[in-house]
């Protein structure tokens, strides 16, 4: 029997019976990432590269004036190089009412249950005994086996908090047989319904699906485990956004009140919370509040309405969500700016360092797509599920970002059918296609993408990235990247990722992802992707070039991670400061492997 490791039995989270779902205008810049120029008006990005730290930004008009007032409500233009600096880790510091910070705990505690509920373990997970045991008298790397639903399963010795333990190894998408009480589950269900299964003594709920073995219940998840990756949406364990509340923002020159924040995030949120740590995802809004003071209409953070911050969950390196999301504004695709900073909150103890975060552009933001886009008038999409598959018309799942109140999709209609027209003449359904989709752009991201190893995307999750509908090129559709946690991991390392990335030639993605299938089935579109994937290995993700810029990066902020200044118990992710130092060298020896990667698919 093949055995597909479920997701949340895998060591990278080590999950348990908790389904992971998954989590200025750049200029295409050389190998060195100088960083794009800054616009004359200070709408400039300058962001990071390989092989250098970004800068530009700063114009005539990039001063970063007050944010709004009462008398004064025009928007104030933003300023990347003062809200996204790279040369340095600014601190933030907010500031919570008691009385508001027990409203975001208790909203959240009404979603998914008590704070440090599950506080021992990661996820509050305990790895079989049996899994432990097939460590004895091996050290961490060596290669174990387990047994996992009856079958051998391969794995290799690694540390969790229960000591050393046989972790499996990831297997790709749809090698997997349900067990027969998977099957017997499903005994007198139909396909769809709802069903319970016993996973490591936890009942777990699942749907019955339909499997080559026949109906059985599959746990909820990415795909299900053992099913087709993305065929079921990825699972939002939250019913609905968290609670924002008021607070006040400080920073070393500016002050804002009344500013909405609220916890962000999915699982980044959800396992964190379980296990009792609070470094959690974070998401300002400027002028959430203006309805209630006027004087705070809109009131921007030197010229933007919002931030989100990432708190590297899962990443030891602290890295990838900045790396991961600069390396595709650096090649010249739209991607927002990032920066990182040091987060101070004072909920009535005073000020505690919450941690080092990721502070992130958002792309819903007008200032985005200004910047991008020269203008914020068209359609901006963040589809979430089966529409985000662009396999079926499912409007619902395409989620608009503005114009919420104008039930109008034509424009993503158009794009849908230019899609799946018919492609006997091959040069015609180009065309359509072309009009409606900036297919170089997407063709572009997908081999810089499979370069770098993210796995958390379209094509194998229906989900984390934005499409915007230009007016400026007659409604056609750009590509944005979004949420790059899991950017250059080695998936043939034991425990890595729960599933593969997509490999650099795409075989093993199907029709259930027509933006890749029908795209490289075609010669033409093929030809430009390969150049693309060479061009990522040569200059975007050479290794040289990466490694000082992994390096650099990891020097920034190093003194705000370890150290007498460094990340405190109960707001930090790292097991010991050790793995924060592993965590570079595992980026390193990832850029290092890419180029013999590459050059074997080129080679084919």
């Amino acid at each position: 029997m093949k055995v597909r490791i479920l997701h949340y039995l895998l060591p990278f989270a080590a999950l348990a019976a908790v389904p992971l779902a998954g989590c200025g205008d750049s200029t295409p810049g050389s190998p060195s990432g100088t960083g794009g120029a800054g616009a004359s008006d200070g709408t400039g990005a300058g962001t990071a590269g390989p092989g250098g730290s970004g800068g530009g930004g700063m114009g005539p008009g990039g001063t970063g004036g007050g944010g709004g007032g009462e008398n004064n409500t025009a928007k104030e233009q933003p300023d990347y190089a003062l809200a996204f600096p790279q040369d340095r880790v600014p601190r933030i510091d907010i500031t919570i009412a008691p009385e508001r910070w027990q409203e975001m705990v208790d909203d959240i505690t009404s979603m998914i249950g008590e704070f440090g509920a599950q506080a021992g373990g990661p996820g509050g997970f305990e790895p079989p005994q049996e899994w432990v045991d097939a460590c004895t008298g091996l050290v961490v790397g060596d290669d174990c086996t387990i047994d996992l639903f009856g079958s051998p399963a391969e794995g290799t010795c690694s540390e969790l908090p229960g000591g050393l333990t046989c972790q499996p190894k990831p297997q790709d998408p749809g090698d997997f047989e349900p067990p027969q009480d998977w099957i017997d589950a499903c005994n007198d269900l139909a396909a769809s319904d709802p069903c319970t299964i016993d996973v490591f003594g936890t009942e777990t709920a699942g749907t019955c699906t339909e499997q080559e073995a026949g109906l059985a219940c599959m746990p909820a998840g990415p795909g299900g485990p053992g099913g087709d990756p993305g065929l079921i949406s990825s699972v939002d364990h939250f019913p609905r956004s968290p609670l924002y509340v008021e607070c006040d923002v400080a920073t070393e020159d500016r002050k804002w009140q009344h500013v909405g924040i609220r916890f962000r995030g999915n699982v980044s949120l959800l396992l964190p919370w379980m296990q009792g740590n609070w470094k959690l995802p974070l998401r300002l809004n400027f002028d959430r509040f203006e309805d209630t003071y006027p004087e705070s209409k809109n009131q921007r953070f030197y010229g933007f309405d919002g931030l989100a911050f990432t708190s590297s969950y899962l990443d030891p390196s602290l890295l990838r969500e900045k790396l991961g999301t600069d390396i595709f504004a650096t090649a010249g695709i739209p991607a927002p700016a990032t920066a990182f900073y040091r987060v101070f909150v004072d909920h009535g103890e005073g000020p505690i360092y919450f941690g080092l975060y990721t502070g992130i552009e958002v792309p819903s933001d007008e200032s985005f797509l200004d910047t991008h886009f020269g203008g914020h008038k068209g359609n901006l999409y963040k589809p979430d599920g089966t529409g985000a598959r662009w396999e079926t018309w499912d409007p619902d799942s395409l989620v608009k970002e503005n114009h919420e109140e104008e039930a109008d999709f034509s424009d993503a209609r158009a794009l849908f059918d230019a899609l799946h027209a018919d492609r006997t003449d091959a040069a015609a359904w180009r065309a359509g296609l072309e009009a409606r989709l900036d297919v170089d752009g997407f063709l572009h991201w997908l081999a810089l993408n499979a370069v770098v190893e993210d796995w958390d995307v379209y094509g194998r999750l229906p989900h984390n990235y934005y499409m915007y509908s230009d007016p400026n090129e007659n409604g056609r559709f750009s590509w944005i990247p979004w949420d790059h946690t899991f950017a250059f991991i080695d998936g043939a390392v034991a425990g890595a990722t729960p599933m593969p990335a997509l490999p650099l030639s795409m075989e093993d993605v199907n029709e259930h992802w027509p933006l890749i299938r029908f795209l490289l089935d075609d010669p033409e579109y093929l030809e430009v992707y390969r150049g693309y994937v060479a061009q990522a290995a040569e200059q975007e993700y050479e290794p040289v070039a990466a490694e000082a810029w992994f390096k650099a990066a990891h020097d920034l902020i190093a003194p705000y991670v370890v150290g007498p200044e460094g990340e405190i118990a109960g707001h930090t992710h790292l097991a010991s400061p050790e793995d924060f130092d592993k965590g570079l060298e595992a980026l390193i020896a990832h850029a290092k492997g890419r180029q013999a990667d590459v050059a074997e698919y080129l080679g084919q």
